[in-house]
């Protein structure tokens, strides 16, 4: 399936699914009261710049809106941000949560502001709250949206508003042309769940079949988030079964070993051109950060350089595309290893890389000099 994202209010709309090529997101967002807003829009502009397809805001203080229509007003990207975190910023020692009405409220602001794609954490069930008291998982959830619509719940005593009035949201939804991204609050959070304690992601994962097709049959554009944490050997399975159930396009946040601490951007970018590979639509962007704390604007750039690069090199594999990397193998064959800027996935960042080697003229690189290779190659013609 093919989707479209983009806002009514923006003129400019991306597609995505089918063979189209996988769209990465990068994530932003302030969590604590010292973070700066200012860093968050250099974020979204440095993650524009080396390639990102989206931007993702995860801003769980009050002010996000004024930060979203900021964002909207000077990144020409599609903006996607998480329908309970702004429930959850505004929650403080006498407002302990949130109601239906302030929850669909919070979807129409987003949709008046432009807000292009919304995270809706609906597939978590009141009954739920038992799972954790009797979870066989080492982590039962590693959702951040999910725990804090599971703690709603407990609070208000009643079932998942984002559930119970899912179909208002799609209203809303439809209203707008937002596109709906349903979130997967029992993604694995350590390959070890993955490998032998994964049932709960199945159970949800058709949780959000049945509510992805509701939306379908309205016109909104939806995707299911799927798989997190899953030994590489795993991840073609899951993706394409996780595809075959739900229909729609399939989103990763993905890691190939939780012992990448401090490098998840590795980790998650061997683990996203697998799940690439094997059909994967999205690709969040992973910082080596990820599970230290909150990213600064150089973590977030490396993590969308990694995520365009496993894209691309899952996008090959799933395709079988050759034409950008034969056209460098060409240029590379003519000119050596300056190759072809633009054959190459960041070339922004390439012309950057090209003038700190000095590489601009020669044949010959400083790795091989005089034995180069390519250039020897010549005389034996």
């Amino acid at each position: 399936m093919k989707i479209q994202i983009g806002n009514k209010l923006r003129a400019n709309k991306i597609f995505a699914g089918d063979n189209e090529l996988p769209k990465v997101l990068a994530s932003i967002g302030a969590s604590n009261l010292d973070n700066d807003f200012e860093e968050e829009l250099l974020k979204a502009k440095i993650a524009k710049k080396f390639g990102a397809d989206i931007i993702i805001d995860h801003t769980l203080l009050p002010g996000y809106n004024e930060l979203h229509k900021r964002l909207l007003e000077s990144i020409d990207l599609p903006l996607s941000t998480i329908a309970v975190y702004d429930r959850a910023a505004d929650l403080n020692e006498s407002k302990k949560y949130f109601t239906e009405e302030e929850a669909l409220k919070g979807i129409e602001e987003k949709g008046k502001i432009g807000v292009d794609m919304l995270t809706i954490h609906a597939s978590v069930r009141f009954e739920d709250l038992k799972y954790f008291n009797s979870s066989e998982r080492i982590i039962p959830c590693t959702s951040r949206g999910g725990v804090m619509v599971l703690n709603n719940m407990r609070l208000t005593e009643k079932d998942n508003f984002y559930y119970t009035h899912f179909d208002d949201i799609v209203s809303i939804a439809k209203k707008y042309s937002i596109t709906l991204s349903l979130g997967a609050v029992y993604r694995p959070a350590n390959i070890f769940d993955a490998l032998n304690n994964n049932s709960k992601y199945w159970e949800e994962l058709a949780i959000n079949s049945y509510l992805a097709q509701k939306a379908v049959a309205q016109g909104v554009s939806v995707m299911i988030e799927g798989i997190g944490h899953c030994p590489i050997n795993l991840i073609p399975e899951v993706v394409k079964k996780s595809k075959e159930i739900s229909k729609v396009p399939y989103r990763v946040l993905t890691v190939a070993t939780d012992c990448a601490l401090g490098f998840d951007h590795v980790s998650s970018a061997i683990a996203a051109s697998t799940a690439v590979g094997a059909g994967a639509d999205f690709v969040t962007a992973v910082s080596r950060a990820e599970h230290l704390g909150l990213p600064n604007v150089e973590d977030l750039k490396e993590a969308v350089i990694s995520a365009k690069v496993a894209a691309h090199a899952g996008y090959i594999a799933r395709t079988g595309d050759l034409s950008a990397d034969q056209m460098m193998a060409k240029e590379r064959s003519k000119t050596g290893c300056r190759g072809s800027v633009q054959a190459s996935i960041i070339p922004e960042l390439t012309k950057e890389e090209l003038k700190r080697h000095k590489l601009t003229e020669s044949k010959k690189c400083t790795m091989c000099g005089k034995f180069c290779a390519l250039s020897g190659g010549d005389e034996l013609k």
